[in-house]
């Protein structure tokens, strides 16, 4: 019983056997498959989306111009997908076996995106923690630097008032000026 471990909501009466229609094809002029995208969008764009989403941030890309797949309503992945008009339409033109494969490929779409999103925190953790080692080095060489800086600043001190000596010891004497 498949339909237990996906956790979906089965009348617990007995099964009759289904006619032999195919799954996902339907009388319906349009099937809601049609609408959603085959291809993922990018995982750059999708990864920035999911971090922000995370991050409560909710500055997503620019809005789609009108009469772009981004708005919609049964597309998934659109701005403006309406989830009552999708179930509605859903239910009404997929098969019962359609409707079980499509909670299974839903199922299956959340854990990835759930993943996807473990996996981003993660990432992002990790650079903000070899960030912070990495702060803390500098820091430390930093600090170690002080004291070579000050006998650096001593040896230009002694350097300096070297040179200045060196330079009166070697400078002509001045001659007094004769009236003219």
């Amino acid at each position: 019983m498949s339909h237990l471990r996906t956790g979906s909501p089965v009348p617990s009466t007995p099964t009759t056997p289904t006619p032999n229609l195919p799954p996902d094809h339907s009388n319906a002029p349009h099937s809601p498959r049609r609408s959603v995208p085959s291809t993922p969008p990018p995982q750059k764009a999708r990864a920035r989306d999911l971090l922000r989403k995370h991050y409560g941030l909710g500055l997503g890309p620019p809005a789609p111009l009108p009469g772009k797949a981004g708005v919609d309503p049964m597309n998934l992945d659109s701005t403006a997908f309406d989830a009552k008009t999708y179930y509605e339409q859903l239910i009404t033109t997929s098969s019962l076996p359609g409707l079980l494969k499509r909670e299974n490929e839903l199922l299956t779409e959340i854990r990835e995106l759930d993943s996807e999103r473990q996996s981003l925190v993660y990432n992002h953790h990790h650079e903000l923690i070899a960030a912070s080692d990495t702060i803390a080095a500098m820091k430390t060489r930093a600090e170690s630097l002080d004291a070579d800086l000050d006998l650096l600043k001593v040896a230009f001190s002694e350097i300096s008032r070297i040179a200045s000596e060196v330079a009166i010891e070697d400078s002509p004497p001045s001659r007094p000026q004769s009236p003219s």
